[in-house]
């Protein structure tokens, strides 16, 4: 894989490969998911589509009123429901703008089962930023189970932002964003909402779905149940997918990209999440096959004991945890992994996702003996409309240089009006420059000489020392401040409508986009 960074500057856009590559992607894809792979005994062709027409219906009865998935190819994309930036948000246009051009049906998967990293936005004011919570922090409990705490501090937000942005010279979004939050107890329902709200008002309609829905459908439970069952083995291809990036990659730590699947005794870790419902913690699973049943417990509570035999029966079994309050979710490799194999004629990630399903890739054919589908990758950058204040690394260097120069030989940088007597000086330090010194106590005397002409001829360009210093310290404040003003990585809703709009709008037409 080519090496992945953000893409810089204003209006940037990294999509590797091209997005008018698209189709060439889709006809690999094709041949490649063609495969007479079995999932527990289920072909995967029989499970595709299972797992196509689910999740179609479970996203129009999330939020209708777009059309349905046709026979077409299937693009998918997903992200937390967060206020993440425009460079992420491009891939939902990007997919709506695929799936016309290739007549096709796009679909974005609201990974849910993910847990809220934040309650505050950071908004940036001079060279800091402002950070204003939206609601109580609670911990990183999962969106699916996270309500919003306080009502009132949530509706508050346009209100308390706009003292802070008093001297923008844009107008953002998050009051019209706010209107259209609704009133679902969840906060990631809320986020949501206000983004698909805009989503459909500027062209973009695609189907939608949270992932904790599609984890509770039947194709998902035979994608769980086929990993469950042959859990050793699929532990071992995964750690040794990981301990080769980390090798590749040159991380020491245990917790990149993703912590080792464990094993305590018999018991072995399985890539999902699991909790009982309502629970603010999610907990990791581990199974251990005793006979003819596979025993679940996650942390250390003990789960319902499931058939193992007939596939049939283990699926359904599965299936009925969660009516019984026990949750089991996809994680980030999972989730990736479920979507290319049964869901995606073509997936597009952004650029973390991208790098971690490197692994997804090996699990492909060390577990499922299949050629990876390929992938798309796709960012970009859009930079809020603040003017930017005169400041450059070089010109600040320069600045640093010169001070310096200023300090340590004053001799370079009399004033013109200096008196004679200073002129004097700077001749005296020349001539001590280049004096030999062939004994110690010549060198001392020399050494002594010149830092009392150096210490008497700054008396003569103090002003010139203190003009640079202040100039130097401006250039680093305005460095700062751009710094600040200039992340690519600040929540939609504080652009303006007439930068972001137009900028989101340009992927529906993938072959406008360079």
């Amino acid at each position: 894989m080519s090496v992945l960074r953000a893409p810089q500057g204003h209006g940037a856009v990294l999509a590797d490969p091209p997005l008018h590559d698209a189709a060439s992607l889709l006809d690999h894809n094709r041949r490649v998911l063609a495969s007479p792979l079995h999932v527990l005994g289920r072909p995967l062709a029989d499970l595709r589509r299972l797992a196509r027409n689910e999740t179609g219906n479970l996203a129009l009865q999330y939020a209708p009123g777009v059309p349905g998935a046709n026979d077409g190819v299937l693009i998918v994309a997903g992200h937390q429901p967060e206020f993440f930036h425009p460079g992420v948000w491009v891939k939902n246009f990007a997919l709506a703008g695929l799936a016309r051009t290739h007549r096709g049906t796009a679909l974005n998967l609201v990974v849910d089962n993910d847990t809220a990293k934040s309650t505050r936005l950071r908004v940036p004011v001079g060279d800091h930023f402002v950070t204003l919570p939206f609601d109580h922090w609670q911990g990183e409990v999962p969106y699916e189970e996270r309500h919003v705490l306080d009502d009132a501090l949530f509706a508050a937000l346009p209100e308390r932002l706009g003292p802070v942005i008093r001297d923008w010279p844009f107008t953002p979004l998050l009051a019209q964003v706010w209107k259209e939050t609704g009133v679902s107890p969840l906060l990631g329902e809320r986020i949501s909402a206000a983004r698909r709200t805009l989503e459909r008002r500027w062209g973009c309609c695609n189907l939608e779905v949270p992932l904790s829905r599609v984890c509770g459908s039947e194709s998902f439970a035979w994608f769980a149940c086929h990993v469950l069952a042959d859990l050793a083995r699929f532990r071992e291809i995964y750690n040794d997918a990981v301990h080769g990036y980390r090798a590749a990659h040159g991380l020491r730590s245990n917790n990149h990209p993703v912590p080792d699947l464990a094993a305590q005794g018999s018991w072995r870790e399985a890539p999902f999440w699991a909790w009982r419902t309502g629970s603010t913690r999610r907990g990791r699973l581990f199974a251990q096959q005793r006979g003819s049943l596979l025993c679940l417990r996650a942390g250390d509570e003990d789960w319902p004991t499931l058939p193992l035999a007939p596939a049939d029966a283990l699926v359904g079994a599965f299936r009925q945890l969660e009516g019984r309050g026990y949750k089991v979710r996809s994680r980030a490799l999972t989730t990736t992994l479920f979507a290319r194999l049964l869901l995606a004629d073509l997936f597009i990630h952004g650029i973390g996702g991208a790098k971690y399903d490197e692994l997804t890739n090996v699990i492909f054919d060390g577990f499922y003996g299949l050629a990876p589908p390929r992938f798309l990758t796709l960012s970009a950058t859009l930079l809020l409309p603040f003017a930017r204040v005169p400041a450059a690394d070089d010109g600040c260097r320069a600045l640093a240089r010169m001070a310096r120069d200023v300090h340590h030989n004053p001799q370079r940088h009399l004033p013109a009006h200096a008196p004679r007597g200073a002129f004097a000086l700077a001749e005296e330090k020349k001539a001590w420059i280049v004096r030999p010194g062939p004994t110690h106590a010549d060198r001392v005397e020399r050494f002594n000489r010149l830092k009392q002409v150096t210490e008497d001829l700054r008396g003569y360009t103090a002003d010139a020392e203190r003009d640079a210093l202040q100039k130097l310290t401006q250039c680093r404040k305005n460095t700062e401040i751009n710094q600040v003003l200039f992340r690519r990585d600040y929540a939609f809703c504080l652009y303006p409508e007439a930068e972001l709009r137009p900028f989101l709008q340009s992927f529906l037409k993938p072959a406008a986009v360079s």
